[in-house]
């Protein structure tokens, strides 16, 4: 009669290989996660961004995009949701018309300006342009930059580089 089934030893052998794959395998999978993560983000970050741009062309309405926190914009891009608010100037009132969460919390978002303002013709107040840094751990060496020009425009590239400080 022949044997059916694992011996204790091959049982053994099998789970040391797999668990030294999986020791292996961490490492790429937690940066590929993170890489998903901050991709997808400014991706959405970058449709806000054009959202904004062509709701204050079409409103004729100045539309501003900042950190808020209670009914003031912060600094600190990465610790607070981001808010799209349309601006009435006339009766000093503002109507929110989207919010994007706040970016993971072990990575930073970084930009110029506490906030962004865009005008009627879809363009940014005076010298609101520049470029918004995503950078996750320390331990990864790339970042993901979203350069957004005087027009109101955007452009997101994936830099294979770490973070600038």
């Amino acid at each position: 009669m022949k044997q059916r089934g694992l011996t204790l030893l091959e049982l053994m052998l099998a789970l040391a290989i797999m668990a030294i794959l999986l020791q292996i395998a961490l490492p790429a999978l937690s940066e590929l996660i993170n890489k998903q993560r901050a991709g997808s983000y400014m991706q959405q970050l970058s449709r806000h961004l054009g959202y904004a741009r062509i709701q204050a062309a079409s409103s004729q309405q100045p539309v501003r995009l900042c950190p808020l926190s209670g009914t003031e914009c912060q600094s600190s891009w990465h610790s607070y949701p981001l808010v799209m608010s349309l601006l009435n100037p006339h009766n000093d009132t503002e109507y929110v018309l989207r919010q994007l969460s706040p970016v993971f919390s072990q990575h930073r978002l970084k930009y110029n300006r506490s906030q962004l303002q865009f005008r009627r013709d879809g363009s940014l107040n005076a010298l609101e342009n520049g470029t918004f840094y995503y950078c996750p751990q320390a331990s990864f060496r790339w970042h993901y930059t979203l350069v957004l020009n005087q027009a109101g425009r955007n452009r997101l590239t994936f830099q294979d580089a770490p973070c600038p400080s």
